[in-house]
């Protein structure tokens, strides 16, 4: 996946949890399930996170995958690799950072202690 990825789409479907499937299509025009996993915006720049909803060979079970997200000339997404091992460093850490802080101060919903709502 080190090239651009793009042309996303949200299902209306849901799968287990209540998460919601993004369909990637990769170099190779495949198309490759992830969850998403969350929107940051650091330092400017939006970013996204994916964990893939099936196994792949150069991703490990349980890892994210993040994107720069950056719009083509035709208005559409493009969720580009981060090449830049400082900055994907920092973004991490931001995003460590932001789920730390939403463990102490919980997902800011209603529904109590049993929280599976995933905001």
């Amino acid at each position: 996946m080190s090239e651009e990825i793009k042309n996303n789409e949200l299902l209306d479907e849901e799968v287990d949890f209540g998460e919601d499937i993004i369909q990637l299509i990769n170099e190779d025009g495949e198309t490759v399930d992830f969850y998403h996993v969350a929107t940051i915006e650091f330092e400017d720049k939006w970013y996204v996170f994916f964990e893939p909803a099936e196994d792949l060979a150069d991703i490990d079970e349980c890892e994210v995958v993040v994107f720069r997200l950056e719009t083509a000339e035709d208005g559409e997404d493009l969720f580009v690799p981060i090449e830049d091992d400082d900055e994907l460093n920092r973004v991490f850490d931001e995003y460590n950072r932001l789920i730390e802080e939403e463990g102490e101060e919980g997902c800011g919903c209603d529904c109590g202690d049993d929280c599976t709502c995933n905001h």
